[in-house]
């Protein structure tokens, strides 16, 4: 059975590593590019306003990547799967899994569309967003979310695509998208051409559209540019193995990027209470975040789909060899992206806040998160190729597990603990058995890059042990002897496998 047949597709069982790597991974990293656009440009045309529209896009960003954790990881896990039947030549599964995640993934993001448009402003009131922001953050927020079946659509197509070695297809739509947003945005929220002037309102109009027409070109191209997964509902049928399989890996990675989310909700949730102008510099500093680690995201993203693809074609060896290759890489543009932030930091927050009153006022804030908040940057490098190796490999609940202690145990602690001063007694358990007094060092908004930047470097001490202990080719071999035994070469849960 022959190997995908378009010209934009990468082998990665077979060739020279580093090269394939780089071919594979330097398309979803340009992807990656044009999906930063999007927070970029609306920032930047909404810093014309003022810094209140900054902030109004900055409190829904946190709920935004929280409700869409579940798509992105059934994205990932569904993506997982078709990389590992792709190397293992299994043309059927590829095209059941595929199938069958389009139309699962389609009828949940629907339900979770209706329920946040509904419930936009209730969510708003429990982050108890500033009432100078919370219309305007409404309005964004029920948008964006009417418009996610297209964001899943888009993403959904994108996964098949790079589980298939073609990461050059999703990057041409995401730059027809980009572009899109690009010229929308200013048009939209000052009201050019003779357009009405709609502000934040504006902004999520034109992130809307552009990715309504990226989801057509996606799903034209997804069925006119390979010949794996087929998209006619004539022989469909729900198989509920290749469900069960789907949400092994995915529920895991869903509940992975969810616990992310979840932690810059709590975040967000501290940054309200030090003003408009802090939520201003966090949300300059989540833009700046996506923009510097999103080389690292891509290499762990390729490493997932290597991963995959060489476990199910039995090339268990060349995985190490991938990944040895894609750290040193993805090390040395993370720290040139730091170097170059560092120095220019104070020109960033200009580029998105041209008022000179709303500069000098959020400028000290971004300044002394970019300042600590570097050296996360570096660790992130190293984590995300790691994670990608242990997912592709499919044990995903070790992922998950890892940014549970990191996320939520250790980075929400200890942000609290550092930004503020805690009543003993206002805390569950240790309030009850009587303590008083207070704790927390009360460092204020400095006190969030601190926590962001700890909690990362124990991530990737944890990762890095995990990696080392050989648990991911245990299991790389459980799936792949499954594959060899089994005529439907389905995979299973494997038993517990022992670190002694």
């Amino acid at each position: 059975m022959g190997r995908m047949s378009s010209h934009t597709a990468v082998d990665l069982t077979n060739g020279p590593t580093f090269i394939n790597m780089v071919r594979f991974s330097v398309p979803i990293m340009m992807q990656g590019s044009f999906q930063i656009i999007y927070n970029l440009t609306d920032r930047y045309w909404l810093g014309g306003l003022n810094k209140e529209a900054v902030a109004s896009v900055t409190v829904v960003f946190p709920v935004l990547f929280f409700m869409i954790s579940v798509v992105i990881g059934i994205s990932i896990g569904a993506g997982i799967l078709i990389a590992q039947y792709y190397g293992a030549d299994d043309k059927e599964r590829v095209n059941l899994t595929g199938r069958n995640y389009l139309v699962i993934g389609s009828l949940f993001v629907l339900m979770i569309s209706v329920l946040m448009v509904i419930f936009a402003s209730d969510v708003l009131n429990i982050l108890k967003t500033p009432p100078e922001l919370h219309n305007e953050a409404a309005s964004y927020l029920r948008i964006q979310f009417a418009g996610l079946i297209f964001i899943f659509s888009f993403f959904g197509a994108s996964s098949i695509f790079r589980a298939l070695g073609d990461s050059i297809t999703p990057t041409i739509v995401a730059a027809v998208t980009g572009v899109i947003n690009l010229i929308l945005d200013p048009l939209l929220i000052f009201g050019l051409i003779g357009l009405p002037k709609l502000g934040v309102t504006g902004a999520a109009i034109a992130t809307f559209t552009g990715y309504f027409i990226g989801a057509i070109l996606i799903i034209t191209f997804l069925v006119t540019r390979q010949n794996y997964v087929t998209l006619s509902p004539k022989g469909f049928k729900f198989d509920f193995t290749i469900i069960s399989n789907i949400l092994k890996v995915g529920l895991p990675t869903a509940g992975t990027v969810m616990m992310v989310s979840a932690s810059f909700l709590v975040l967000m949730r501290i940054v309200n209470d030090f003003g408009t102008a802090a939520i201003a510099a966090f949300g300059i500093g989540i833009v700046l975040d996506q923009l510097v680690q999103m080389p690292s995201q891509s290499f762990g993203m390729a490493m997932s789909t290597i991963a995959g693809q060489n476990i199910g074609a039995g090339n268990l060896e060349r995985v190490s060899k991938f990944l040895r290759e894609t750290v040193g890489l993805s090390v040395a543009v993370a720290i040139g992206f730091s170097v170059l932030l560092w120095f220019t930091s104070d020109n960033v927050t200009k580029f998105f806040l041209r008022g000179e009153e709303d500069y000098l006022e959020v400028v000290p804030f971004v300044v002394l998160y970019i300042h600590i908040i570097v050296i996360r940057y570096i660790m992130m490098s190293i984590f995300f190729p790691v994670n990608g190796v242990i997912r592709g490999a499919g044990d995903a609940m070790a992922s998950m597990w890892i940014v549970a202690l990191t996320q939520l145990i250790i980075r929400v602690p200890l942000a609290i603990y550092l930004s503020n001063k805690i009543a003993l007694e206002n805390i569950p358990l240790i309030g009850n058995l009587g303590f008083h007094g207070e704790i927390g060092m009360n460092l204020g908004f400095i006190g969030i890059p601190i926590g962001l930047a700890s909690s990362t470097v124990i991530g990737l001490l944890i990762a890095l042990y995990w990696y080392r202990s050989g648990v991911w080719i245990e299991r790389g071999k459980f799936i792949l002897d499954q594959m060899n035994k089994s005529n439907i070469r389905q995979v299973e849960t494997p038993p517990e496998i022992s670190n002694e």
